[in-house]
């Protein structure tokens, strides 16, 4: 292996040494790329692999990396894409809607305009909590109000969060709101059809990317697959009874559950009922990371690009990530890290 790579961003190059983390190369450089978790969960800082080769951090069937989780290992050419600067703000919550059995839809109101691309992602911090990723998105009906910004999230009963939604978090609440984060955000000026795939709570950020696209151009194609688990779960009815309305729009609702409600309604997973696609279409996802990751690999398959942002559980990461802090701290103090552990399986 060579000794040092070249790193080339956005055609500007640094040297960096092979075996280093990207993400610690580009910093200790100056070269400021988005990160946040350091983990490869929150995905804020994936950039675009053109050339080269890196160890770890990747998905074969992406063109994505993870920079804090993909080694040196040649000279590389990467890519980021211009978006709004990051910033962090203080508002409250302003309103919590119960839209499902276990999803709410959460307004939080800001001091001014919070800039993001339709389909990116913020780390939303409510005061007393610990901090989750939502995806602002468009108001289900009506139109978007000034400083007002809409989030659906999925409630856990186990979940730190969102289980205290409405109950310990209320209106009124102090919030932080950090970003925006994601790339699976809208390319405007595409000329070819469009396909969106969600999942869950995953279409907030679709139903975001499926608004600004039909408003940049109202007679694109564009096919909206959208999953639940359930019936009872499709809780964005009214929104695609909305975007129907559309000429060249076509809706595809699935549950995985057996139903005879309507034959509108499919049965299966998201992958049984997408589109056949061409290199012409632009490919959207977000929901399940097995999901994601099987629609990044059809795509690629057709030739069609694909931007994906895996929707990750939150309460799950932070759980995870707690039990391997703990793990790692049993030879400095066992009796102290197998406390934590036995708390943390206890509660």
């Amino acid at each position: 292996m060579k000794r040092t790579c070249q790193v080339t961003l956005n055609q500007k190059s640094f040297p960096a040494k092979c075996g280093d983390v990207l993400l610690d190369a580009a910093l200790a450089n100056g070269v400021d790329l988005p990160h946040d978790c350091r983990s490869g969960i929150c995905g804020a800082c994936r950039v675009r692999l053109v050339n080269g080769r890196v160890f770890g951090g990747r998905n074969e069937d992406d063109e994505m990396i993870h920079a804090c989780q993909a080694r040196l290992i040649s000279d590389i050419e990467i890519e980021t894409e211009r978006a709004p600067d990051q910033v962090s703000t203080s508002g409250r919550v302003a309103a919590i809607t119960r839209l499902s059995p276990d999803v709410f839809g959460v307004d939080i109101e800001l001091p001014g305009p919070f800039a993001y691309l339709p389909g990116q992602f913020c780390k939303v911090q409510f005061f007393g909590f610990p901090a989750r990723n939502y995806s602002p998105t468009y108001p289900l009906e009506g139109r978007p109000r000034k400083h007002l910004m809409h989030f659906h999230i999925r409630k856990f009963a186990d979940g730190l969060v969102s289980s205290e939604l409405g109950r310990a978090i209320r209106v009124g609440h102090r919030v932080r709101v950090s970003g925006p984060f994601g790339h699976a955000f809208l390319r405007p000026q595409h000329s070819g059809g469009i396909v969106l795939a969600s999942s869950g709570t995953g279409f907030a950020p679709m139903w975001s990317v499926a608004v600004a696209a039909i408003m940049e151009r109202p007679t694109r194609e564009l096919i909206f697959v959208v999953a639940a688990r359930k019936l009872k779960s499709l809780y964005m009815h009214a929104a695609l009874c909305r975007l129907a309305l559309f000429p060249n729009v076509t809706i595809i609702p699935t549950v995985s559950e057996p139903q005879n409600v309507s034959a509108a309604i499919r049965t299966g997973r998201p992958t049984d009922h997408l589109p056949n696609l061409s290199p012409e279409d632009l490919v959207y996802v977000s929901g399940a990371p097995a999901m994601t990751a099987q629609i990044a690999k059809i795509a690629k398959a057709a030739g069609a690009r694909c931007f994906t942002d895996p929707f990750v559980p939150n309460e799950t990461a932070q759980g995870q990530n707690t039990l391997v802090r703990s793990l790692g701290r049993l030879a400095r103090s066992p009796g102290r890290a197998f406390s934590e552990i036995a708390g943390r399986l206890a509660g």
